[in-house]
């Protein structure tokens, strides 16, 4: 007897360990940025109230103070790991402290929807902000999907894609040299019950590919890149195919980098022609430690008139203009929300360029809010940044000035004088960052960054007024 409960004990104890689920590392790690903030002047008019700006925590204007809190953890075996991200990204004010004003319109009998003062509550509340899931069958395949940072483009211009939207695909190295990545997007998928064609209603699907080639040029490494996504944007009834291809790298002491990316696509059902293209070029030159400038163009191709059978004012899938690395700052003005009310100039969040401006025959951009008929934008970058820790221990700063020319103002109106053409000099912009890293867990940073309008834009507004902000990030990582 007492061996067969001992045998019925081990049994059990062998069905339950297979059971449970594999041992794996897991790490858990985390960031926590408070953003004390202040916007002045979007819409440069010093004469008017400024209209709220959406960025990442809500809708603000003036002075205001965004949380970005974010808590992760990743479990790693031999050939898989699993990440996630859980962020919570607000104004701070008392309806999101400790509680959601997620309470239901006042007039809505069912107690539906989330708006306050006549503004959606477009911040985060505490969910799964990124994930990201693997598995590596070979080094030649790896099985990606879920919704983190996948990009084209990111690390030159940001003209086509980068973006945390849903996904899934393969990617894998074949050699040091040569690897690749296929991606399908579902960016939008909406089912409307009791519509035919459900399935597609609202949908926007991307599907892109993309190969990284990389030589020894004898002075350093340098990586080509052909690129390819097709945008199948049911939503707005167009389909449209991006080809280009983007280069970056060392070749001595300078760092060249570039891309060049084109649209062809059509509206369906008999409309206007996609047709449109973008570029981007930079040199930086890393002179010491403490000064490394840059200089580069970016340019995106504008529509002259909104009436024809051509529309050529380019759209990206996603501008990501303010990650990138050479142009890039996380919260200059240029790469706040200057569309929607706030800005006539029309860049939505992250982007630089004016993509939201004139509106209609949209066919893609941030959001899938951008305009086919935009004027386009041709600008010139100089920069520098640099360690000053010779200086002044654990300091670092990054400078810059853009120079903004329109490169089509046919579709521009020009309310200063009614009647004849907008001027093409859109404005020059100038940032500022210092960082001063106390230890590895704890950074301030400061950024200073102001708009001033050119010729281009007091025609449209009749105003020159100064657009700039100011925001200071207490960062905690761990």
């Amino acid at each position: 007897m007492k061996r067969t409960v001992s045998q019925i004990a081990l049994a059990t104890i062998a069905a339950v360990g297979l059971a449970l689920p594999a041992q794996a590392a897991i790490q858990f790690f985390g960031t926590a940025k408070i953003k004390p903030t202040f916007y002045n002047n979007f819409d440069f008019d010093d004469s008017k109230g400024d209209a709220p700006a959406l960025n990442e925590g809500g809708w603000a204007s003036g002075e205001h103070i965004r949380a970005e809190l974010r808590l992760g953890w990743k479990a790693t075996g031999d050939n898989w790991s699993v990440k996630m991200i859980a962020e919570s990204d607000v104004i701070m004010n008392k309806d999101n402290g400790d509680r959601s004003f997620y309470a239901g319109k006042k007039d809505d009998p069912n107690n539906t929807g989330a708006t306050k003062n006549n503004q959606p509550n477009a911040g985060g509340e505490f969910g799964i902000e990124r994930a990201e899931f693997l598995y590596t069958f070979a080094p030649e395949l790896q099985l990606e999907t879920g919704w983190d940072i996948r990009f084209l483009d990111l690390k030159t211009g940001g003209l086509l894609y980068g973006d945390d939207h849903p996904f899934i695909g393969f990617r894998g190295k074949v050699g040091d040299m040569l690897s690749y990545e296929l991606l399908y997007m579902p960016i939008q998928n909406s089912d409307l019950i009791g519509t035919r064609d459900d399935w597609q209603t609202g949908d926007w699907r991307v599907y892109t590919a993309k190969v990284n080639a990389t030589f020894d040029t004898g002075m350093g490494k340098f990586t080509v890149s052909p690129l390819f996504a097709y945008s199948d944007n049911e939503a707005k009834n167009v389909n449209v195919a991006y080809y280009g291809v983007e280069g970056l790298g060392q070749i001595g002491p300078v760092k060249p980098s570039f891309e060049v990316v084109a649209a062809n696509g059509e509206f369906e059902d008999g409309g206007p022609d996609v047709r449109s293209w973008a570029a981007f070029a930079g040199l930086e030159v890393p002179v010491s430690k403490a000064f490394s400038p840059y200089v580069a163009f970016r340019y995106t191709r504008g529509d002259d008139d909104s009436s024809d059978d051509d529309v050529e004012g380019w759209l990206g899938i996603t501008d990501i203009g303010r990650f990138t690395p050479l142009m890039g700052m996380d919260g200059n003005i240029l790469g706040e929300h200057l569309a929607s009310g706030a800005s006539p100039y029309g860049a939505s969040l992250y982007a630089y360029a004016p993509e939201r401006a004139v509106g209609g025959n949209g066919y893609g951009g941030i959001g899938n809010g951008g305009s086919g008929n935009n004027p386009g934008q041709r600008l010139i970058a100089v920069g520098a940044k640099g360690d000053l820790g010779r200086f002044v221990a654990n300091l670092s700063y990054k400078a810059q000035a853009f120079f903004i020319w329109y490169d089509e103002t046919g579709n521009l109106t020009n309310a200063k004088d009614p009647g004849e053409d907008v001027d093409d000099y859109a404005g020059t912009t100038f940032d500022l960052q210092l960082k001063y890293k106390f230890n590895k867990n704890f950074s301030i940073d400061n950024i200073f960054s102001a708009f001033v309008p050119g010729q281009g834009i007091e025609d449209q507004v009749d105003a020159n007024d100064t657009a700039w902000l100011n925001m200071l990030t207490l960062a905690w990582a761990y």
